[in-house]
């Protein structure tokens, strides 16, 4: 079986009106396209995500559309490792 490739993201609570990271991340991880899958990590008010099988760009690409679409996301953002 070959192993899964993930790209690893990070997401931050850039607003103290955002919704908590315990909510947020549900609201990431049902955003996801069929067939992706996701680890999480929360550090404080930071995601941390490993997302597969779809490389680097698609990822930080879906990200992005996901946080500009609100969804319940208003007040994140990608942020840096």
């Amino acid at each position: 079986m070959a192993r899964t490739a993930f790209t690893e993201a990070v997401v931050e609570r850039a607003a103290p009106t955002a919704a908590p990271p315990e909510t947020a991340v549900i609201r990431l991880v049902s955003a996801l396209p069929g067939g992706w899958e996701a680890t999480w990590r929360l550090e404080g008010d930071r995601i941390l995500l490993r997302i597969g099988p779809a490389g680097p760009a698609a990822v930080h690409a879906w990200l992005a559309g996901v946080l500009v679409d609100g969804g319940g996301l208003r007040g994140w953002r990608q942020g840096g490792r």
